[in-house]
């Protein structure tokens, strides 16, 4: 991941946060009955935390978060 400045850059390192967790998630899909399936369901897991990591600080919500409807 690259470095971001220490500040004003939250937003950024919760995107990267999002993205380095989703890997791992699908990596685990490969070779299941239902890889689909299961990547969705990790998709999903990862954007729900991000959503909540985003309505956590006080500055304006991912634009994906507020059409989810989270919080």
């Amino acid at each position: 991941a690259p470095e971001l400045p220490p500040s004003s850059f939250g937003h950024l390192r919760r995107q990267a946060a999002a993205l380095s967790a989703l890997g791992p998630r699908l990596d685990s899909c490969c070779g299941r009955d239902a890889p689909l399936a299961c990547a969705r369901r990790a998709w999903t897991q990862v954007l729900d935390a991000f959503c909540a990591d985003e309505f956590a600080v006080k500055t304006r919500q991912f634009h994906c978060c507020r059409l989810r409807g989270e919080h």
